[in-house]
């Protein structure tokens, strides 16, 4: 990898058994990135506008597509999408790239993915940023709805998709109208149509036998994530392992389903800043749930003050 303007990026793929992990990394080579994980049926776009606001002074960043999204290589056929496995991957990148600790910046997924990595390698991280999200769900009647809509949707996918899902023949195909209709369905109404074209950048391709429509990149099969279900005292118990600072950054908009697991996890995340106050930093923006990339200026100040004060400057690898 060459040297790259700050606003540039260079196209990586990082191997792992099953094909490659893609991703952006943008700044210099021989400094150690922030890795920055984006949320269920995203990608690395998501990060687009935000990046640009970030310091690039000795410091790069490098965004991933998680297996089964964007750029990335789908998993093995005959397996499922889990929690763990994406957990494993944060610390298989760590070892490729032989980082002494990590830097993580999460969103939704990516959050719980960091938060859940911090307290399980607690030594193995430097700083932790999450983006409206970081306790996964520990309300039964979701969790156990979740198991059986995920159970049902295998059966679906194990006859449909599972043995054909990378063959165009047995790929669904929309109007690009469509796809811009099902992402702001799916991002909670968070979405401009605007902002849908940071994500198509990597989430879609054209259609090979309907050149008007298009297929989506990712792998149906990470719509039925194996999830990790623990109590709200695990998690705080978990929490009290974590020995990074940490800032959350919790978009006000309250009016959707996914604010209800805010609610939830509210009482975990209150009890670890009382516990933990040195290390947590909570901060609340006007938007909704992707502030972050419709609008980046209300939370890249923030961000930029917090890794200027966790992160040395020129971390080599």
């Amino acid at each position: 990898m060459q040297k790259l303007d700050k606003n540039k990026f260079m196209e990586v793929e990082i191997p792992v058994p099953w094909g490659h992990v893609a991703g952006k990394w943008y700044g210099p080579a021989d400094i150690r990135p922030i890795l920055m994980i984006h949320g269920c049926l995203d990608n690395a776009g998501t990060w687009d506008t935000l990046i640009p606001l970030l310091p690039k002074d000795g410091i790069s960043y490098l965004a991933i597509d998680l297996p089964g999204h964007g750029f990335s290589s789908h998993i093995p056929e005959g397996m499922i999408y889990s929690h763990f496995d994406y957990i494993w991957l944060i610390h298989r990148i760590r070892k490729i790239y032989n980082w002494p600790k990590v830097s993580l910046i999460g969103h939704c997924l990516g959050a719980i993915l960091s938060f859940l990595y911090a307290g399980i390698f607690p030594k193995n991280v430097d700083m932790v940023i999450n983006l409206d999200g970081m306790i996964p769900s520990t309300n039964p009647s979701i969790l156990i709805n979740r198991m059986k809509s995920g159970l049902h949707s295998s059966l679906i996918i194990t006859s449909s998709l599972i043995s054909h899902h990378l063959i165009s023949k047995s790929q669904p195909t929309y109007f690009k109208e469509e796809l811009v209709e099902r992402m702001i369905a799916s991002s909670y109404n968070s979405l401009s149509p605007a902002d849908c074209e940071y994500l198509f950048r990597r989430g879609i391709k054209k259609s090979s036998r309907e050149p008007n429509k298009f297929t989506l990149r990712s792998d149906a099969r990470v719509r039925m994530l194996d999830v990790i279900a623990h109590s709200q005292e695990d998690y705080h118990t978990l929490a009290r392992e974590i020995q990074c600072p940490i800032l959350y950054i919790s978009a006000d908009f309250r009016d959707t389903p996914r604010s209800r697991k805010f609610n939830e996890n509210q009482k975990t995340i209150e009890e670890f800043m009382e516990e933990n106050t040195p290390l947590f930093e909570y901060q609340e923006v006007s938007g909704k749930h992707h502030v972050h990339l419709t609008h980046p200026e209300r939370v890249s100040g923030l961000i930029t003050k917090f890794i200027l004060k966790c992160r040395a400057p020129k971390s080599k690898i």
